[in-house]
Formats: C-alpha cells, structure tokens, sequence
C-alpha cells in the first residue's frame, strides 16, 4: 500500500549544540505564506539515535542524519505535532513513544507511551507530564552537560525569528510570542478547560518541573536555551501564574532582606543565655516622697 507521506518542508542543517545532542530547525505551514520555525532534536547514546518531535528531512540532510547513527526511536510530546512521524516509524522502523491520547494524528500508534516519572526513552532520563493540561503535553529531561530539558509547545524560548515567514513572524507575536523565555500563552488557553482560569490552571504543573534538574533547553518551536535555562523558566512561570508571584516575591525578599540588628533589652529579662539582668523599678507608696 502506497502512503502519502508529508513532503518534507524548508529546513536548516543538522548542528550539534552539546555532547550527544544536535537540532534540526525546520518549518511548519500554518496556512499559505504563513510559516514558523519547528525544531527536531537529536540525542545520540552511542550509535543509537533518538528524534524527538521528529522533523521530516530532505535526501541529502537524511544522509546525514544516518551518518551519525541508527535512527532507534521517536518520540512526541505535544498534542499538536506529529504529521512525520509515520515517515521515520515506516522508513527506519522506529520505536515510538507519546501520550496515551495525544492522537491528533492518529497514526503511527505508541510501542510505549508516555507517562509522568514511567517509562523514560533515555537511560537516566525522566519523563514529565503536564497532568492537568487539558491537551496532552510532556517534557523530556536529558542527563546531558548538567541537565536537558526538550519541551514541546508549553515552554519556548525565542531569541529572534529565524525560519518564520514575515505572516508567520506576525502571527506569532499578535498571539503572545515574545522574544526570550515564555510559557506560551496560545498553549496555555488550549490546555486550560473553558471554566477555569488559564493564569490559575496549570500552576501546580509548572511548580513540580520547577523541581527538575536542568540548565538547558530546546522546545518545538524557537531557539535553544543553554546554560540559564531554569534561572529563566522559573521568572516566566511566576509572571504567567497569579499564585506563583506572590511565592516567587517572597521569596526573593528573604533572600535579600537584611536581619535588623538585635537591640539591647531595655526593661525584663534579656534572651536566653544573656548575661543582662532585670531592671528593677522602685515606684513611691502615696504620701511618700521620692528619694533625691
């Protein structure tokens, strides 16, 4: 049977950002003449390759891409990705993995899904789930060069607007996108239920992979984020989530706030272990006169 796979679109070359990890940045076609950058991450254990949110490549690029080792297994972590990840499961019989219901392209069906702290594609690893996202979305956490973190659509960072069409660029920003490092604000209404409140929702979320271990990170869309990326993923959740400001203030204020100095006791007993002793106040009976 002949399967008419999405022809590969416009994209950049295969470069290697850290040890054992490389990123394709490719396009996605939103509508004609409207297009935005989408990246595929590459990281190698070994000879063994694994795509994640897989980006479909042109002959000479695959080439390449086969030349740094065997293409094992695929992974998606966004609802909303997954149109060539039939292509890579047919043409180099990868293992797949993603969310039990992240099935806007049904195919191809998991060999092994996605699930909070379960099952990781990378030895060492750990996979994260966004357990109160209304669409699927997970992150993966990498053991590489002080900890990876590779996001899908929830988390970005954009250092300009390289592969995005001049429509593309625009749409982009009239939905929120802004340079730096964001919890995209186009996601969060998606993955918020209509009732609730998308600056309330998913704030316990972001609280618990605030708690992973990383310096790095690469989502589906934007550029790669090295060495600050906790310190910067930590500023843009608490300007995202109403009750992580306040916390986040707090906690600022204590780490600059300076002890006042402790006084002398002036009246009653001093602290504890103090060698001051009480002061005693000798007060007239009425009629008698105070002593000069």
């Amino acid at each position: 049977m002949h399967i008419a796979y999405p022809a590969p679109l416009p994209h950049g070359h295969i470069v290697q950002l850290l040890p054992d990890f490389y990123v394709v940045k490719g396009t996605a076609r939103i509508a004609p003449g409207i297009t935005v950058n989408r990246n595929m991450g590459i990281v190698r254990t070994g000879d063994d390759l694994l795509l994640v949110n897989p980006v479909r490549l042109r002959r000479r690029e695959e080439e390449r891409l086969c030349d740094l080792g065997r293409v094992r297994q695929a992974v998606r972590l966004g609802y909303y990705h997954g149109c060539d990840d039939l292509y890579y499961r047919d043409r180099f019989n990868a293992f797949f993995w993603r969310q039990p219901h992240s099935d806007h392209y049904p195919l191809p069906p998991a060999d092994e899904t996605l699930s909070d702290g379960g099952p990781c594609p990378v030895g060492g690893g750990r996979v994260f789930e966004f357990s109160n996202s209304n669409v699927p979305e997970a992150a993966l956490l990498v053991p590489l060069s002080g900890g990876l973190l590779l996001t899908c659509d929830a988390l970005q960072y954009w250092a300009g607007w390289d592969s995005c069409s001049w429509a593309g660029k625009w749409l982009l920003r009239f939905s929120g996108v802004h340079r730096g490092m964001q919890v995209s604000s186009a996601w969060r209404r998606r993955a918020t239920p209509l009732q609730e409140d998308s600056q309330r929702w998913l704030a316990a979320d972001f609280e618990r992979l605030l708690q992973l271990p990383f310096i790095h990170l690469l989502g589906a869309h934007g550029d790669f984020c090295a060495d600050r990326a906790h310190e910067l993923v930590e500023r843009a959740v608490a300007s995202s989530f109403v009750r992580m400001r306040g916390a986040t203030a707090g906690a600022r204020r204590r780490r600059t706030q300076k002890p006042h100095p402790q006084r002398p006791p002036t009246g009653g007993e001093g602290p504890p272990g103090s060698l001051s002793a009480p002061r005693v106040v000798i007060r007239p009976q009425p009629g008698q006169r105070r002593r000069p």
